[in-house]
């Protein structure tokens, strides 16, 4: 397999192109063998051709035209490759509902890691997900309730999922190599029913964090009352950073009692 030396990274998209060897197959091993795997921006592809060689199969979404391309010539070659070609924000979906992944890995774009992760935390997979992430980023979905980093990201990632740091990454691992320290991140189920859907959760959190400052009682102010919340043992004046996943979920049912 060639790399094209115009296949350079495209700042626009946010890439950031893994090259070191250690983290490569650290990430491939996280894996297990002869599982199903959806790669998020395979890009050049030094993660893809790992998981090639691990991997019973995999299926690529690739935005940019030039890889995407790559990686079609490529599916000619590897009957267990599968290449979509689009925004993952609009494709991962359909995606996952079509190829039943029991793993999801991925260098996911900086600039979109956010809203990304959100959506990716609403699939329950059998396996779980292994994704690399600004630190920032990494450390605001592993943060626990009471830290400063701790957030809607932290909340909706154990819906589903224990959390985990597999890997610390320094910049000068990727190529070109970003302004930060990277993370890599295993999420593996915890096997616990959800009591609530969530879509239901996601549209609590986001109310519930929409002002860190205020108070739970002022961010659902005229929703919940001061008796409605002390009837599900949460204190009205507490914040929302100081709430546990099971404190988010008790306000999504009440919010939502009959679903």
């Amino acid at each position: 397999m060639t790399v094209h030396k115009q296949h350079r990274a495209n700042k626009a998209l946010g890439q950031h192109f893994l090259h070191d060897q250690h983290a490569i197959q650290k990430i491939a091993m996280a894996l297990p063998e002869g599982s199903s795997v959806i790669e998020i921006g395979p890009g050049p592809g030094a993660i893809t051709k790992a998981l090639l060689e691990r991997v019973g199969h995999l299926t690529v979404i690739e935005k940019d035209d030039r890889f995407a391309d790559m990686w079609r010539e490529e599916s000619q070659v590897y009957d267990k490759l599968d290449v979509i070609h689009g925004d993952v924000l609009k494709v991962l979906d359909a995606s996952v509902k079509q190829q039943q992944p029991e793993w999801i890995a991925g260098n996911l774009p900086y600039n979109i890691s956010g809203p990304l992760t959100a959506q990716l935390a609403s699939h329950s997979l059998s396996g779980g997900m292994v994704l690399m992430y600004q630190r920032e980023v990494g450390d605001r979905i592993m943060a626990g309730p009471g830290s400063k980093t701790y957030g809607g990201l932290s909340v909706l990632a154990r819906h589903h999922y224990h959390v985990k740091r597999l890997l610390l990454l320094a910049p000068g691992a990727f190529s070109p190599p970003p302004k930060v320290h990277s993370v890599v991140l295993l999420f593996t189920p915890h096997g616990i029913t959800p009591q609530c859907p969530f879509e239901h959760l996601q549209t609590t959190v986001r109310q519930g964090f929409a002002h860190r400052r205020k108070t739970i009682l002022n961010n659902f102010k005229g929703i919940i009352s001061v008796e409605n919340f002390e009837s599900i043992d949460i204190a009205p004046s507490q914040r929302a950073e100081q709430l546990d996943y099971d404190a988010w979920v008790r306000i999504t049912l009440l919010l939502h009692p009959s679903d």
